[in-house]
């Protein structure tokens, strides 16, 4: 249940009221609201050593590999990019492209995938990063770390203590 709070501010004496604010909850944050809406995607053709010195700039541990109609076709991760570094390093051959190297099975969200799922999304697979596909097509891109810090909000958000649990240990 979403909750409409109206954000009050007292000028000269005189109270006024503003567009009301919208109290979220993890079932009502989407993927929408927390994804990259321009991300970085590769082209199949493309070279894997350009595509990792994009993914290290952009600090993405994978990005979509999509076609030209911006279809989602596959996905390259850092991990898929290290054959084709340490091939080009050790014997200075750097011939491999994106569609040599990336993964065709690709796990996505739709926009309007809440908060809970898109964590347990991550919590089963073992990737950084999420395309967001609407209609087969990418539209944004979704990281574990955007997550963690909208769950860190969510915490924060209910002003109340947090209690931690101590995990009994076991010796044998």
């Amino acid at each position: 249940m979403a909750v409409a709070i109206y954000n009050s501010t007292t000028i000269n004496n005189t109270q006024t009221s503003d567009l009301p604010l919208q109290e979220h909850n993890m079932q009502t944050i989407t993927a929408e609201t927390i994804m990259d809406r321009s991300p970085l995607s590769f082209r199949p053709d493309s070279g894997v050593i350009v595509a990792l010195r994009q993914l290290l700039t952009a600090s993405l541990s994978g990005a979509p590999v999509v076609d030209g109609d911006n279809n989602l076709i596959g996905f390259l991760s850092e991990a898929d990019c290290m054959r084709g570094a340490l091939m080009g390093g050790y014997f200075s051959t750097i011939g491999e492209l994106v569609r040599d190297r990336m993964t065709t099975e690709v796990e996505s969200i739709g926009t309007n995938t809440n908060l809970v799922d898109v964590a347990e999304k991550f919590l089963h697979n073992n990737r950084r990063v999420l395309p967001v596909v609407e209609g087969g097509k990418v539209v944004g891109l979704v990281q574990r770390r955007g997550v963690l810090e909208q769950l860190l909000e969510q915490i924060d958000s209910k002003g109340e203590q947090v209690e931690y649990r101590k995990k009994k240990r076991h010796f044998s």
